[in-house]
């Protein structure tokens, strides 16, 4: 299967071999997909909305961090 990335809880594996990478074509997905989440959060018309929404913002923005280049900061 070449490079898919299996999404079953189980099946996931944190090798600490492995530095945490990101090739520059899906950070420029996640950073997209960011920004136009933010701009939902910050649109959202009642207050349970914003939460849910600001709930996953903060979660691709530990994803963001934990592949950050090195010295980017």
């Amino acid at each position: 299967m070449g490079n898919v990335i299996p999404f079953e809880l189980g099946a996931i594996a944190v090798r600490a071999d492995v530095p945490p990478h990101m090739d520059d074509y899906g950070r420029i997905l996640l950073i997209g997909a960011f920004s136009d989440l933010v701009q939902l959060r910050d649109s959202a018309t009642n207050e349970y909305s914003r939460k849910q929404a600001d709930a996953i913002v903060k979660q691709i923005g530990r994803v963001l961090a934990r592949y950050e280049p090195e010295g980017a900061a």
